[in-house]
């Protein structure tokens, strides 16, 4: 931006100065000052052109040097292009700022009249250009500065949640092993020891069956005893492990909205109200797949930044509704995505309900199972 400002002042004070001196004067204008002209394109093209700051100095130097040379032997308002130059050699020597503009301000007493005038506006705006683009710069470099800084703490937090994250599969595997391990002592220490005892007694009916058929028969039904008994044990053990339907259906929906809110970046929620264990396993399927497809299409085309998830049981119905804050869609054209959703809905009996009225919200509606009955 700061060399756009300059060679865009350079080029219309060039363009002053060539009417000044060709149109502005009753002699004809000598070869020097045309060659002058071309002398200081050139130079300025090699400030431009040469990438090392030290060169680019260098360059701008000489370019100030030919102007005193120039203004002194031929033409003084060449002196108009000297705080331009000024500036440029300024903006790469920050502290020796002030003196080099100050010292490009002591021509002007050597001018006078319009010249004087016109001189001293041109270091005025060369002035107010760097003070404003140097303020500009520093504010810049700070923002920079806080960039890194919000970088590496962006860095350090998602380290961070890495670590949190294999500490919480750390947890979940400990926890998985500590249930495995209670299981297995909890067979070894009831049904173990049940089926060995079941075991004991079948040997000794068999030796008894050639000498004691009754006791025999004896020895076995309380050996089919005590395997009946273990085999409940085994069933109220694993009716323990097993979550409920609720429970399962909830968690899957929650994990399903989870993994949409790390893939999309939008914030996403789910709430639950009412007694969810009315809601079967074939209606939680359909609200799985309706919520997903709904998920999806928010995310495609509603332009949200955040999305809810509720599942609600009112009364011998079950209400699941996904809604966003997007744009919304006043005439709602049903896609594959929602015939998808009202299909699912229709075998249990339910219906799907699109508005796009207030951003996009999509209710399917399920009767309850013991309402079907």
């Amino acid at each position: 931006m700061s060399r756009l400002w300059t060679i865009g002042n350079k080029l219309l004070l060039l363009l002053y100065l060539v009417y000044t001196l060709y149109f502005g004067q009753q002699e004809e204008p000598s070869g020097l000052l045309l060659l002058s002209f071309l002398l200081y394109a050139a130079l300025n093209l090699c400030v431009h052109l040469l990438r090392q700051p030290r060169l680019q100095q260098a360059a701008i130097a000489a370019v100030i040097l030919f102007l005193l040379a120039v203004s002194w032997l031929e033409a003084p308002p060449f002196l108009l292009l000297l705080p331009l130059s000024a500036y440029e050699l300024a903006s790469f020597r920050a502290r020796r700022a002030a003196p080099l503009l100050a010292a490009s301000l002591l021509p002007l007493a050597a001018l006078g009249g319009g010249l004087g005038a016109a001189y001293a506006l041109v270091w005025s705006l060369s002035w107010f250009n760097y003070a404003t683009l140097s303020r500009l710069h520093r504010r810049s470099l700070r923002q920079e500065d806080e960039l890194d800084r919000l970088r590496g703490e962006l860095r350090r937090l998602s380290a961070r949640i890495g670590e949190g994250q294999e500490l919480q599969r750390i947890a979940e595997y400990a926890g998985q092993l500590e249930e495995r391990s209670r299981i297995a002592q909890e067979i070894h220490d009831g049904v173990g020891h049940a089926m060995t005892g079941a075991l004991i007694q079948m040997e000794a009916a068999k030796r008894l069956l050639g000498e004691d058929l009754q006791q025999a028969g004896g020895l076995l039904q309380n050996a089919i005893g005590i395997s009946k008994g273990a085999i409940e044990d085994i069933r109220r053990t694993l009716h323990r492990m097993k979550p409920p339907p609720e429970q399962l259906g909830m968690s899957r929906l929650r994990e399903a909205v989870d993994a949409f809110r790390a893939s999309s970046g939008m914030q996403a929620s789910v709430t639950h109200a009412g007694d969810l264990e009315r809601i079967g396993a074939l209606h939680w399927r359909i609200i799985q797949g309706n919520v997903t497809e709904a998920l999806t299409n928010a995310a495609r085309y509603s332009g949200a930044s955040a999305v809810h998830v509720e599942v609600r049981v009112l009364g011998r119905y079950v209400q699941a509704v996904v809604s966003d804050n997007g744009r919304g869609q006043a005439r709602i054209v049903k896609g594959l995505g929602i015939a998808g959703m009202e299909e699912r809905a229709a075998s249990a009996g339910g219906t799907v309900v699109a508005d796009g009225s207030d951003g996009f919200r999509v209710t399917t509606l399920l009767p309850c199972p013991e309402a079907q009955r």
